[in-house]
């Protein structure tokens, strides 16, 4: 009976740890990517870059990553910044 208590708070300990440890995270890459509009995306975007193209790039970033719409920024990377590996 004590190795299942111990068992079960070590899973305890390891879950709380876990939910700390996603919500610093995602209080950090909500601090480097604020929400911006289309415009600021546009605006970040090298020149010549068609509007179109970049919007739909954006659109499909962000529901294959599970990202917000309005974070996703063309100075991301996928490995450093969405966590993609």
């Amino acid at each position: 009976m004590g190795t299942v208590v111990v068992c079960v708070a070590v899973f305890v300990v390891a879950v709380v740890l876990g939910v700390v440890f996603v919500r610093g995270g995602q209080a950090a890459f909500n601090e480097r990517f604020p929400p911006i509009s289309d415009a600021e995306f546009l605006a970040k975007c090298k020149p010549g870059t068609n509007p179109e193209v970049a919007l739909k790039v954006r659109r499909m970033v962000a529901e294959y990553f599970a990202v917000a719409y309005d974070r996703v920024a063309p100075e991301m990377t996928f490995i450093e910044d969405i966590g993609a590996d």
